[in-house]
């Protein structure tokens, strides 16, 4: 088990998969694997009652999926025996936060550097992986720009870079090298995800908002108001790095039909 998820790792590593990708799919790999040597089922039939048996989020399930046809294919170089055409998920729409509650929320980082990492994540439509990665080289304070490299599906995007946020990053970067992250901890190490999480969690809870919200709410809540403030959605689009423009479409409906000027009929 542990050559077949060495194996995996490395062959995603020569073929340029991002480190988040290679981190979900040795994860679903490593548990595919600990089933299938608890079980006596033929290779089709463990396939479909792994993700049968797997509690999970659609999501979850796909790449679960996903990372097992990709194994067969680097690993066993042969064509998975199990089909499955399409998971169907629950269309759910993400909570959002108002501009307002974000400065709520904001208010409770009494931590600069903390609270800088936060506000990246909503005035610039960052995921946590991302503000984690950012070079100081990354910054454009003339143009007002940011570079994401590396983001999801190993491409580099351009997203915007609020003017407030700008005295904050001058004195974080100050006497640094282009090439160095932005966000260091006192060891000088890069900031993991589970840490950004942590600091949004605890500002959460400091700010007695009473809704469901996570680090990526802020990215949602950057889609919405840009749209609510009349942004083109193929803008909106080029800014989160979304594939697919249906992605994107999904913040029509988040924005508040108020600030879209539709009114009742009453």
């Amino acid at each position: 088990m542990k050559y077949y998820q060495q194996a995996f790792i490395r062959e995603m590593k020569n073929r340029n998969y991002s480190r988040n990708t290679i981190r979900i799919y040795s994860m679903h790999l490593r548990d595919f694997l600990r089933f299938g040597s608890e079980t006596s089922f033929e290779p089709e039939v463990r396939i479909s009652v792994f993700l049968e048996e797997k509690k999970s989020t659609a999501e979850q399930k796909r790449l679960a999926w996903s990372a097992i046809k990709l194994f067969y294919r680097l690993i066993l170089l042969k064509k998975c025996p199990y089909e499955l055409d399409k998971i169907r998920s629950r269309k759910r729409l993400p909570d959002i936060l108002s501009n307002e509650e974000v400065l709520e929320l904001l208010k409770c980082i009494s931590n600069t550097k903390h609270r800088l990492m936060i506000s990246m994540l909503y005035g610039s439509g960052l995921r946590v992986s991302e503000v984690c990665g950012l070079k100081i080289k990354d910054l454009d304070f003339v143009n007002l720009k940011l570079k994401v490299r590396n983001s999801k599906g190993n491409k580099d995007r351009v997203t915007l870079l609020s003017e407030k946020c700008i005295s904050d990053l001058m004195h974080v970067i100050r006497d640094r090298n282009a090439d160095d992250f932005i966000f260091v901890t006192q060891v000088q190490k890069k900031y993991s995800i589970r840490t950004v999480q942590k600091i949004f969690s605890n500002a959460l809870l400091s700010s007695k908002l009473h809704k469901s919200s996570s680090c990526h709410t802020l990215r949602h809540c950057f889609a919405t108001h840009l749209v609510e403030s009349g942004t083109n959605i193929k803008t909106v689009k080029e800014l989160l790095g979304h594939q697919s423009i249906k992605t994107t479409m999904v913040y029509i409906k988040l924005a508040d039909s108020v600030s879209r000027k539709i009114k009742s009929p009453l």
